[in-house]
């Protein structure tokens, strides 16, 4: 009778089509064909393939991610903290309830049960058998609800009052699943077995519940189960659910549940679901559904809610431990978030942008993190010689206790700068406790960073923004409202690509002005930023000489030197440009330019590149001294930059009073700044030589071979936001 109504209600949602296709899976399954294509655990691989039946496959947690937990353990007991539970159960079979409250005497703490049936004459003969069986309990109660929602609807809806004087509880129900072919009854005993099989695995369930942070313990699937665990046809209804606490649901995420739907728990680790205040109304009639249901959706979803509460979860198992799992690492990796484990066309052209996955940490300290693409010391130019410096100040703001990582995303972490000796290396997935850590997060496919809900992660590179926002939206997913991440902005990035997927990413970064706070390095990008984004917590950082080279500096008689601020690799540095510019000039000045040295300084390059240029010298990377040293020499300086920022060399030129020449854009223009800055409208060689011809000529009459002053005052520029201070982002990210 059961398998011609069910035959009857398919056929009335699916047609004879869908009967057809369902029967066919139906009979797979009895003959143990069933196709075991849903138990996706590779990251490389898909999940939301839909089969010939429209069941919606799923990833599924392979054993060795939260393995289960052993019990009873062989630890000492480590107490619970719950002075009492309650025990919601539903049955629908009443002459199961002697079995039921034989597996409830085991609860080594005082409980309440509170019973859901659908029938008067039911509750009648469930209240009368816990009466007859003497079981001491706090109080009963037994209440006729609707039959609708299977177990699910009444354990949620049935005793919603419950669940504010109970801080635990124990799930159960009259499992019988009369589709699965006698399977329901040794999966029942299963789930009773591992919950409340005895005193002491009731004990042990418990004291994990008691552990921090720990929202709900359950069985590990029954080995009869397991092979079938997919989405079915829940995944729209999961979907559309989740949606309503700010969580979107992927086929991609792995999908782990107590199936059966017994489990133990904390009651804040279901606010979510009892906040969305179901009715029973919102709960299909009983008509032998399996699958499709909101009922099954809650069922599936149901450690997504738990995640969003801020707690964890934990699977537990009788059997012995295979020898695999001996030794696993016990850090918890979430549901939320697993579905960015998938690699799509992006991080695979765009290696940069691949995402740093993450576990959760329960630690409330307040920890920061810079993140950096490099710390080669070779490799270290102004931009994250800034970073650093100003993730030291706000170090030092904070206090020398706090701790500190700094999570390297690109270059494998090889030689670290003299001022990072005291950071302890290590890699992501594989971290443990220190005051000063470098993570090294380049080989990052399939490790998880430790997240902790007062991480503050500061970032300046856009790929570095972009992930460090990712973590963040996770922080959000984990705990709640995280810290904002304070974003140094030292260019406007996204013009350092053409309009493409780059320059769309990169942009994005700069939208999540809610989130942010802004430092933006120098005041002409803060004007130019102010123009096209809003952020409501915003510093400037004003140039400043580099303090090593400001003290090398000397006053020495100037020479017929001119220093190009070369560096092929940036191409915003416009160094084709400039070379044919200085072999422009030359060509049109040839007496003049023999008597001159041009050192190319930035970056090393081949010197054929610069084959016509007379009198070049490619220095490269220059130590700050000898830098220092060409500074306090030279009289010409050449340093160009299709950006919004006036960039360091320029400005550094001009402080050491060399007459230096660079190019305006948009609203730059650094002749504002200094007498000593010329600013031609756009680095065009016809332009650069003309420049240079006017620029050496006045040199050669009004500094060379003289001592100039050197430290020259560059002008203010005025803009609509504070100075950076260390003390005041500490105050808002507290």
């Amino acid at each position: 009778m059961y398998y011609a109504r069910r035959a009857y209600h398919i056929f009335k949602m699916r047609g004879i089509k869908g009967l057809i296709l369902h029967s066919l899976r139906f009979l797979t399954y009895k003959l143990g064909t069933y196709e075991v294509s849903s138990y996706i655990t590779a990251q490389s691989l898909q999940g939301g393939r839909v089969d010939a039946f429209g069941v919606v496959a799923a990833r599924t947690l392979p054993d060795d991610v939260n393995p289960s937990i052993h019990i009873p353990t062989k630890n000492p007991h480590t107490g619970i903290i719950f002075d009492k539970a309650a025990v919601i159960a539903h049955i629908f079979y009443p002459e199961l309830t002697d079995e039921i409250i034989s597996y409830v005497r085991n609860i080594p703490i005082a409980f309440g049960m509170f019973v859901t049936t659908d029938t008067e004459q039911k509750k009648t003969e469930i209240y009368d058998a816990i009466i007859k069986s003497g079981i001491e309990v706090i109080e009963v109660e037994v209440r006729v609800t609707p039959n609708r929602g299977r177990d699910i609807a009444p354990k949620y809806i049935g005793f919603r009052d419950i669940y504010d004087h109970y801080d635990a509880f124990l799930h159960i129900h009259s499992k019988r699943s009369l589709h699965a072919d006698g399977l329901g009854n040794v999966w029942r005993r299963y789930l009773f077995e591992h919950l409340i099989g005895s005193r002491e695995i009731a004990q042990a369930n418990l004291e994990i519940l008691s552990a921090d942070k720990i929202g709900i313990v359950y069985p590990e699937h029954a080995k009869d189960v397991r092979k079938h665990i997919n989405w079915g046809y829940d995944f729209p209804i999961a979907k559309k659910l989740l949606s309503k606490i700010g969580v979107t649901l992927d086929s991609n995420t792995v999908l782990e549940f107590p199936s059966g739907s017994m489990f133990w728990a904390r009651s804040q680790a279901i606010r979510h679901i009892l906040d969305l205040n179901l009715d029973f109304a919102d709960f299909p009639e009983e008509d032998a559904q399996i699958d499709g249901t909101l009922a099954h959706a809650i069922e599936r979803s149901l450690l997504l809610f738990v995640e969003r509460t801020g707690h964890s979860w934990v699977r537990v198992t009788t059997r012995a431990p295979n020898k695999d799992r001996v030794g696993t690492k016990r850090k918890f990796i979430p549901l939320l978030g697993s579905e960015q484990g998938a690699i799509g066309q992006v991080p695979s052209t765009i290696a940069e942008t691949l995402r740093i996955l993450a576990a959760p940490q329960w630690d409330d300290r307040l920890r920061l993190n810079l993140m950096l693409p490099i710390v080669d010391p070779a490799a270290i130019f102004g931009g994250i010689d800034t970073a650093l410096k100003v993730f030291d100040q706000i170090l030092e703001a904070v206090g020398p206790h706090i701790e500190a990582r700094i999570i390297v995303t690109e270059a494998r972490v090889g030689d670290v700068p003299d001022s990072l000796r005291e950071y302890v290396v290590q890699k992501i997935g594989e971290e443990a406790p220190a005051q000063r850590v470098v993570v090294d997060a380049t080989q990052r496919k399939g490790a998880y960073l430790d997240i902790r809900p007062n991480d503050v992660f500061v970032a300046t590179a856009w790929w570095t923004a972009l992930n460090a926002f990712r973590l963040h939206d996770l922080q959000k997913d984990f705990f709640g409202k995280p810290p904002k991440v304070i974003y140094l902005i030292q260019d406007f990035e996204p013009d350092f690509y053409g309009w493409s997927t780059r320059y769309s990413l990169a942009e994005s970064t700069y939208m999540r002005g809610e989130d942010t706070i802004a430092l933006i390095n120098s005041e002409e990008l803060m004007n130019y930023m102010a123009e096209k984004y809003l952020y409501p917590t915003k510093m400037v950082i004003p140039y400043e000489p580099n303090v090593k080279v400001d003290g090398a500096l000397t006053e020495v008689r100037r020479e017929k030197v001119i220093l190009f601020y070369s560096r092929p690799s940036a191409l915003r540095n416009c160094f084709e440009a400039g070379i044919d510019g200085l072999s422009l000039w030359a060509r049109r000045n040839p007496v003049q330019a023999s008597q001159w040295r041009v050192y190319c300084i930035g970056e090393d390059f081949a010197p054929k590149l610069a084959n016509s240029v007379p009198n070049c010298t490619v220095t490269g990377k220059m130590p700050l001294e000898e830098y220092a040293g060409l500074l306090s020499r030279a009289s010409v300086g050449l340093s160009l930059m299709i950006s919004p920022h006036p960039s360091y060399p320029p400005l550094e030129m001009a402080y050491a009073g060399i007459r230096t020449i660079t190019n305006k854009y948009a609203n730059k223009d650094l002749s504002k700044r200094s007498d000593l800055l010329t600013s031609i409208d756009i680095p065009t060689p016809e332009l650069i030589a003309q420049a240079l011809e006017n620029t050496v000529n006045a040199a050669e009459v009004e500094i060379v071979g003289k001592i100039m002053p050197i430290r020259n005052a560059l002008a203010n520029l005025t803009v609509s936001a504070p100075i950076f201070n260390a003390h005041d982002v500490i105050k808002i990210i507290r």
